[in-house]
């Protein structure tokens, strides 16, 4: 098993003790059911792939749960279940995966409904590093980054070696257009969590676009009566992404940190807004 290097602590991973508290409790599932605490504690988890095109099952792998764990773990008590219980199973989205630099990212539905990414390491320590360094160190907080369910021993695919896979919430599409197609309210709380990261020395390290993804989020006006459509642009919730060159960080300032100040430009909030 592998150990965390920043915290050195063995946990019973299927332990139903709040330890310590570590961020604010709240629902972050993407569904309307209760809030799925089996993500955080489950011991195993099994992946399911799609049938093949011939209609044939293909075989499943198990997941085993690893260090470090998600920090919700410390505020969401481990569901009771009797012992001998099947691991839940992750069904695999019928989609091409996402080749990174470090990595390659599936998506996947959990048995509650939740819609998950599994990111299998081709590069074991970057991704150790970054659950370590990003998803265990900037826990919630408010910040706009996928909740992280864990980090997992095993493979996605049966050709695979075996490997390390990180089960985190799937926050949506990549943004379409640049942060051209962004509301300037938009840019504007983008650069604000990138300041925050700062704030607390992390930085990005790969701020752009393509870390920005995106999803629909429901509200009282989203349906209109037919005598006055709505004329506004749907909400959306904006999700960084793409931590894996992130890095400890000791910023001199929104006016002389270097990503920053290309963030601020980039997201052109540099120029005057036209009236």
């Amino acid at each position: 098993m592998l150990l965390s290097r920043t915290r050195q602590v063995v946990l019973p991973l299927a332990s139903s003790s709040a330890l310590l508290c570590l961020a604010p409790t709240r629902n972050m599932s993407s569904s309307s059911s209760p809030f799925p605490a089996y993500l955080l504690h489950a011991p195993f988890l099994a992946v399911q792939p799609p049938a093949r095109v011939d209609g044939t099952s293909a075989p499943g792998q198990l997941l085993q749960r690893t260090l470090p764990p998600a920090p919700l773990y410390y505020t969401h008590h481990a569901p009771k279940n009797p012992p001998g219980t099947t691991p839940p199973v992750l069904s695999l989205v019928p989609t091409a995966p996402i080749q990174g630099r470090i990595s390659t990212v599936y998506r996947a539905t959990a048995p509650t409904g939740e819609k998950l990414v599994l990111k299998y390491g081709t590069d074991l320590l970057a991704l150790m590093r970054e659950a370590e360094e990003v998803y265990v160190n900037l826990p919630a907080g408010g910040l706009p980054i996928p909740t992280f369910w864990g980090i997992f021993e095993g493979k996605v695919m049966e050709e695979q070696n075996k490997s390390l896979v990180m089960v985190m919430e799937d926050c949506g599409e990549p943004i379409e257009g640049g942060f051209e197609a962004l509301t300037r309210a938009e840019r504007q709380k983008l650069f604000d969590a990138l300041d925050a990261f700062h704030s607390i020395h992390f930085q990005h390290g790969s701020f752009s676009p393509s870390s920005i993804v995106a999803r629909p989020v429901s509200t009282p006006s989203d349906s209109p009566s037919p005598s006055s459509p709505s004329t506004e642009a749907p909400a959306r919730k904006l999700t960084i992404v793409g931590f894996s060159q992130a890095e400890w960080h000791l910023c001199p300032g929104t006016d002389s940190c270097r990503e920053l100040v290309e963030a601020k430009r980039a997201l052109r909030l540099d120029e005057q807004e036209e009236m």
